[in-house]
């Protein structure tokens, strides 16, 4: 496991006290936190955030990366950010549903096929709405648009139709889109850290795992799961979490820091994570995996399966009546 990565330096501030001024130093940290292992776009996209802010900050911030889930679950990480301990994590949007409910849409099944409709949420109104709803639940959004893939299907027998999917134990995140999703595809999701999942595997306490191919190459799944089926069951991007009360504590100069840098890190991210996922599935097949496309029949098979979930969302009142269609309307499909 990865010792923790630290760029480090200290804020030198002038306060004005009656008519005399003393110089005390203070130090910002945020602890960055992650499930991604060491390599994985992301995680080397966190290492250039750290970099960008020590820079653009002149070491006033620092960041301390933490891959591999070392600190906890990121369940448990959002609960410590509402606690008010300076730790930011990596959270998509089913895991911000449990704050704003509608922010779970955007991991919904088959809701997109390509990266410009993330751009397209994120800009919208609608965004901006959810955003300011979950400042009022105690969590603000620091940066967004980190694309973490088009999640795949990784499983010990092969699957090249919805009929295989049945009973299958397949590890999912600990959410309730990917459970839902998984159960209506007809197998037993799973929820468990991902740290967790190559033992499981080994042990077969699960069949099969979902994640996008860089995830999976690079947590070395392969070497105890052969057969990958190209499902692209949801396209996920992540946005990174602090809580509001250790977000306001920062000068309002380094925040803007924060998140141009966070911004420009973003994009490093992502044309990494494009830059090897065109390799990934060379090297998965090289390592004896047979990589398979889901046929068009099965595809809608798996689709139609799916959209269920939004029905049964917004029937319950989870998510607002129509979310679906809004989305749907934000990104022209």
């Amino acid at each position: 496991m990865k010792a923790k990565k630290v760029l480090a330096m200290v804020m030198v501030s002038a306060l004005a006290v009656g008519m005399a001024t003393t110089v005390s130093a203070a130090e910002y940290t945020i602890k960055l936190c992650t499930e991604q292992t060491d390599g994985d776009p992301i995680d080397e996209g966190c290492d250039k955030w750290a970099e960008l802010v020590e820079e653009e900050t002149e070491g006033a911030v620092k960041i301390e990366v933490y891959p591999s889930s070392q600190l906890g679950a990121k369940a448990d990480l959002i609960e410590m950010a509402l606690a008010g301990q300076g730790v930011c994590t990596i959270a998509d949007g089913s895991y911000l549903m449990d704050y704003v409910p509608d922010f779970g849409v955007v991991m919904g099944p088959f809701l997109f096929s390509d990266w410009d409709a993330m751009y397209s949420i994120t800009e919208s109104d609608w965004w901006a709405d959810q955003s300011k709803k979950l400042e009022d639940e105690g969590l603000e959004i620091i940066s967004t648009n980190w694309i973490y893939g088009e999640r795949q299907l990784m499983t010990k027998e092969p699957v090249t139709s919805l009929e295989d999917m049945k009973g299958l134990k397949i590890r999912v995140p600990n959410n309730d889109v990917s459970v839902q999703m998984f159960d209506l595809l007809g197998s037993a999701a799973t929820p468990m850290a991902l740290s967790e999942v190559y033992t499981s595997l080994s042990q077969g306490v699960v069949d099969g795992v979902e994640n996008p191919l860089t995830t999976l190459y690079n947590n070395a799944f392969q070497e105890v799961c052969k057969n990958v089926t190209m499902t692209n069951h949801q396209m996920t991007f992540s946005n990174f979490v602090v809580g509001k009360d250790f977000w306001d504590t920062i000068p309002e100069e380094y925040q803007e820091a924060i998140i141009s840098c966070g911004e420009e890190a973003a994009e490093y991210n992502n044309e990494l994570y494009k830059a090897q996922s065109e390799e990934i599935r060379t090297e998965l097949e090289a390592a004896g995996c047979t990589v398979v496309e889901l046929e068009d029949d099965a595809y809608e098979e798996f689709k139609e399966a799916c959209l269920k979930l939004y029905e049964d969302y917004e029937a319950k009142g989870t998510w607002t009546e129509g979310l679906y269609d809004t989305i749907q309307e934000i990104i022209g499909e």
